[in-house]
């Protein structure tokens, strides 16, 4: 059987990559062919722009916003840290380009599944006509399209889409999402009782994630924390790593090269031996119960954006771990309780949903 996955075209995240190549390991061991389509060709990549052109030029010389500082320093450690990306995806990902989706891409498959990550998402819609169409899977038969751990990612619809996500919805064969409050947002739009299944990266155990990370080139085997999210680290963090020596290694921090321009492996093996991981990424979160890193997770909305925190509360409510948020720089947790996470759940709570996410992608693909 010939499966199509559709997700969003972006080589500029790790936890995208990883939830792409995730889907397609699983279904793999249920002996299907995998093929992931890239249909966005602007991919929204730094990578695909062109840095100079005349109006560049301009803002370089007068240094508009700081146009000059970020050509000068910024803007070859965001095309190494993209291509290193890229790297991962040429060598993992079974790809194929087709720009502008052929009609008669709906015979060569047996069914597409969109999903996981934030297709459903409107403000990821970089070119709304094309990646609608696409995570939606209109240019499919209807009895060939399957969402598997789908997420919205935000609290409602606008007006104006609401409409259209109706009639999408109620055009899908199977869906299941990735957020109890999608299934909510599903459930309310055309009355479907959909499942929360987990993210496709949950789908692999930690030994097969350990097959793929890769020692950074750089690292000496020392102790350190490591953050993954805009802004400072909280006082807790520093004083942790002041008590025990620890460095703090931040993922976000351009100024530190080989930090920012990690690789995805190195992003796996970097969260697998941190002595803490803090962060506000969904996927960091994942990576570090499955790999039993104590972490916390910095609960931080950004303004005039839209809360989308829910994939977050979920998968911490289906580990037991609703305790490790730190809300503005504050934890209630002690140092100890911090760094002496219970993990003796996790497997067994992971084996049950594969068991759930298996049975319904078997029921989907009419395996069953």
């Amino acid at each position: 059987m010939k499966i199509a996955i559709i997700t969003i075209n972006d080589n500029n995240n790790y936890g995208n990559r990883l939830q792409n190549y995730a889907l397609q390991q699983f279904l793999k061991e249920l002996r299907m062919s995998v093929d992931s389509i890239w249909y966005d060709r602007k991919e929204n990549s730094i990578l695909n722009r062109k840095l100079w052109n005349w109006k560049s030029i301009i803002k370089y010389i007068i240094n508009r916003k700081n146009f000059r500082e970020y050509a000068n320093k910024y803007y070859l450690r965001d095309a190494l840290r993209l291509y290193n990306i890229r790297k991962f995806t040429q060598k993992y990902i079974n790809t194929k380009y087709d720009f502008t989706i052929r009609k008669n891409i709906n015979d060569e498959y047996n069914y597409f599944i969109t999903g996981s990550d934030q297709v459903w998402n409107p403000n990821f819609w970089y070119d709304e006509r094309i990646n609608s169409t696409a995570r939606f899977l209109k240019f499919a038969s209807k009895e060939k399209r399957i969402a598997y751990a789908a997420s919205i990612a935000i609290p409602e619809i606008s007006k104006d889409k609401e409409q259209f996500f109706k009639d999408s919805l109620n055009e899908m064969k199977s869906i299941s999402m990735r957020e109890k409050a999608g299934a909510d947002l599903v459930k309310n739009l055309t009355g479907r009782d959909v499942p929360v299944v987990v993210d496709p990266t949950i789908l692999l155990s930690r030994e097969e994630w350990q097959k793929i990370e890769m020692v950074p080139e750089w690292y000496n085997g020392e102790k350190y924390i490591l953050t993954y999210f805009l802004g400072n680290p909280s006082p807790v963090i520093e004083n942790i790593a002041k008590k025990n020596n620890w460095k703090i290694y931040n993922l976000m921090d351009k100024d530190n090269f080989d930090l920012y321009t990690s690789r995805v492996e190195e992003f796996i093996y970097l969260i697998n031996h941190a002595q803490l991981v803090v962060t506000d990424s969904f996927h960091a979160s994942v990576f570090s119960i499955l790999m039993n890193t104590p972490f916390l997770v910095v609960n931080r909305q950004e303004i005039g954006m839209a809360d989308m925190t829910s994939r977050i509360d979920t998968l911490m409510e289906l580990f037991g771990y609703q305790d490790r948020y730190i809300v503005n720089g504050k934890c209630n947790l002690s140092d100890e309780e911090i760094l002496n996470m219970d993990f003796s759940n996790v497997k067994a709570i992971q084996e049950r949903e594969i068991e759930r996410s298996t049975a319904y992608v078997k029921k989907a693909l009419n395996l069953e």
